[in-house]
């Protein structure tokens, strides 16, 4: 990245832009990170530069600028713009066709379909801070992310503050929802994290897994088998399954993916108390249907506030809900890393990884 004055250490730039769409990056010695600042702020790329090698999933859905659809989805856009990338859900997740508070909210929400404001507030070889702020359409939300490299740190650091104007309750599903592909991902990649209940969702006629609730982690059954099998280890696209689970009773906000082929890893670390649920979707070849027709090999490893993923009315009943109340506003912290090495034992909100 071209950084007029500085050749080292840390570099941040709003120059950029993409098909006429602004994008912004932060760079330091280790890795570089790419938004697009019109579509939800995504990250775009997160690249480990000692491996040269970029975490983030590419779908067969180029990027490209809004465009009208040749018609309109119930379950809204999300899909007709979803390149890959990390997207931040907010404020309902997966689609429902129910209206909360008298409008729909689509698929996975507004924020990941909305354009940001932004403003760089540190730019120095040591520190490189973004502003990222929007205000949503349909819901009474103000965001605020803010986002910052150390030079030499190996991790993204990562301040939410998000407000409700509403007069009253308003409640939401909040969660992200960072899509890891190929060349990084294959049939050697291993999930850690500090579960102790597995549930699965009944989601796709391809699914692998046994849907229902309560078993020990990692183990599920596997539904061609009839037998249990550690669900954390990542299978290999031939597999032709679809599924999404849920982690369940974390003690600790955490996850790591390691690919023990090549000694190399993709975390986060987050504040449990309020992203309570750890999901993931494992696209292991088996989408047959829209949007993918079997072309995707993938899958997202999710911090969340609540489940399932089929709309916040849904969330509300089962009482994984955030009820804001009028005038509220949540502040919370998030890492996302990158390491080499077979594996984790911890990764913690300051960026080290155990």
């Amino acid at each position: 990245m071209y950084t007029h004055g500085r050749k080292q250490g840390c570099r941040i730039s709003l120059d950029y832009t993409y098909k006429g769409m602004q994008v912004a990056y932060l760079e330091n010695d280790v890795i570089r990170v790419g938004l697009l600042l019109e579509k939800g702020a995504d990250i775009f790329e997160f690249t480990y530069k000692p491996c040269n090698l970029d975490f983030i999933w590419q779908s067969p859905i180029p990027m490209r600028r809004p465009f009208v659809a040749t018609s309109a989805l119930p379950e809204g856009a999300f899909h007709d713009y979803y390149y890959g990338g990390w997207q931040e859900i907010l404020p309902s997740a997966g689609w429902a066709s129910e209206p909360y508070m008298g409008t729909y909210q689509g698929l996975h929400g507004e924020v990941s379909l909305l354009p940001f404001k932004c403003a760089i507030i540190e730019d120095t070889q040591e520190k490189v801070t973004l502003h990222t702020y929007v205000r949503l359409y349909r819901s009474p939300l103000v965001l605020e992310r803010t986002m910052s490299l150390k030079r030499g740190v190996a991790a993204l650091f990562i301040h939410e503050r998000l407000l409700n104007e509403s007069v009253g309750e308003f409640a939401i599903m909040w969660g992200h929802h960072p899509a890891i592909g190929e060349p990084f991902l294959d049939d050697s990649c291993v999930v850690q994290t500090p579960a102790a209940k597995v549930e699965v969702m009944a989601y796709h006629p391809n699914g692998l897994w046994e849907p229902g609730g309560d078993y020990d982690f990692p183990k599920v059954r596997n539904q061609r088998t009839a037998t249990l099998q550690d669900v954390t280890r990542v299978l290999s696209k031939e597999t032709q399954s679809v599924d999404i689970v849920f982690f369940k009773e974390l003690t600790e906000g955490w996850y790591g993916l390691t690919n023990q082929r090549l000694g190399v890893g993709f975390g986060m670390a987050w504040d449990k108390e309020l992203f309570k649920y750890l999901w993931m979707w494992q696209v292991y070849g088996g989408h047959t249907d829209y949007p993918w027709y079997g072309r995707t090999y993938n899958c997202a490893l999710e911090p969340f506030t609540s489940y399932p993923p089929n709309g916040v009315k849904n969330a509300v009943k089962n009482g994984t809900a955030v009820i804001m109340q009028a005038g509220e506003v949540i502040e919370t912290e998030l890492v996302a890393v990158a390491y080499q090495g077979e594996g984790v034992n911890r990764i913690t909100l300051d960026g080290v990884v155990e």
